[in-house]
């Protein structure tokens, strides 16, 4: 089994107009994504973003929890281990490489379909995961979803998230949930994969 890694990218990002932009963090991504990514056997989970006012609030949230370990009940510094704070994409990129000993397959992911880029579906990015000796890097962006200049590198784009109707703005921890549970998640009352 290969190694899972994600990044929640604050910048390069799309703002409402299209135009790119950072985004601010939100300390609830950041703790609820960490706790799926531990759920879902996530390696490690980065944080992207470049202003250094945002870096020092999500190291001090990380900081917090790690600092509870051994008194808090709800085992949240588990999930914050994996949390690492970075600069950019191209930072995480490296930093991945190094630890894993490979350049990883890169996923992105976006509430809309861009037909120009490969897709690939969740099954067999799922196949990939168990049975590929290789690393996976999927990429959730905030704002308006990823900037195309990280959506044109990704290897691959995910299917986007669809629900009953046409209502489509799924938060970025409730995706990155869906997200992880359809790559990781086993059904109730058996061991095989849904």
């Amino acid at each position: 089994m290969g190694r899972l890694y994600i990044g929640l990218v604050h910048y390069p990002v799309k703002g409402r107009y299209g135009e790119t932009i950072a985004t601010a963090l939100t300390g609830l991504d950041i703790h609820d994504i960490a706790r799926s990514a531990k759920t879902f056997g996530v390696h490690r989970f980065y944080v992207i973003t470049p202003l250094r006012s945002q870096q020092e609030i999500a190291q001090r949230i990380v900081r917090y929890w790690l600092d509870q370990k051994g008194v808090d009940p709800t085992h949240r510094a588990e999930a914050l281990e994996t949390v690492e704070v970075v600069e950019s994409l191209e930072e995480s990129l490296e930093r991945l490489e190094r630890e894993a000993g490979q350049k990883p397959l890169l996923v992105g992911t976006s509430a809309r379909v861009y037909p120009e880029r490969p897709q690939i579906s969740y099954r067999e990015l799922r196949r990939r995961v168990e049975e590929a000796p290789d690393s996976v890097y999927i990429l959730f962006g905030t704002g308006w979803g990823l900037a195309d200049e990280v959506i044109r590198r990704v290897d691959f784009m995910l299917p986007p998230i669809r629900g009953v109707g046409e209502y489509n703005h799924l938060s970025v921890r409730a995706a990155a949930a869906i997200i992880l549970d359809r790559l990781r998640g086993r059904c109730e009352g058996d061991d095989e994969a849904r």
